[in-house]
């Protein structure tokens, strides 16, 4: 809810803008007050369109980072987790055996222990590493991710609110940020091959 507010906000003024833009050339006002009105009306529409693709473009890199990246992690931590239990388990298993007698019949039991022992212990370290490799990546596209959105996501904000539509447009080319046109619906994959 509270990453749809600011994308709605933008997308409000947005539709007012042009709203009153229909409205002015509508009712045919031609003084030049109105017509100062209309063009302010109509770049603050285009402004308020370029402010919603980079806040669009905020909003989906954020979620993202919440929704792919750390849930991927922690869905190799719930593994790493139940890797490790089987692992606690198939080793009391093998230290239990390991106590008792050793004759004909245990040390089959004993050598499927220790087998099977083994195959959860790497299963366990390889867990433990991949583990630790995510939580590496995380941290750093964490960090870097959200460092570079609130970079472009302050700088389109404080362009847009400073009316410089310059500013603006820089801001998406610096984070390579394509709006989309009106009206027009984007190639397919084989059109762009």
């Amino acid at each position: 809810m509270a990453q749809e507010s600011p994308k709605n906000s933008a997308a409000e003024i947005a539709v007012t803008s042009n709203g009153e833009v229909d409205d002015s050339h509508e009712h045919g006002f031609n003084r030049e007050e109105f017509g100062y009105n209309a063009d302010t009306q109509k770049l603050l529409a285009k402004n308020g369109e370029t402010l919603l693709g980079a806040i669009n473009f905020f909003i989906a890199s954020v979620n993202t980072l919440v929704n792919k990246t750390i849930e991927d992690t922690l869905m190799t931590v719930k593994q790493y987790e139940s890797a490790r239990i089987e692992y606690d388990a198939y080793r009391t298993d093998l230290e239990e055996l390991n106590l008792g007698p050793r004759d004909a019949n245990t040390m089959p039991k004993i050598e499927h222990s220790q087998h099977m022992f083994q195959a959860h212990k790497e299963k366990y370290d390889k867990m433990r590493n991949d583990v630790s490799i995510k939580l590496k990546f995380l941290e750093e596209n964490k960090v870097k991710v959200l460092h570079n959105q609130l970079v472009l996501f302050h700088n389109a904000i404080a362009a847009y609110f400073a009316g410089n539509q310059k500013q603006l447009e820089q801001t998406l080319k610096q984070f390579h940020i394509k709006l989309k046109t009106p009206g027009v619906d984007a190639p397919s994959w084989l059109e762009e091959q």
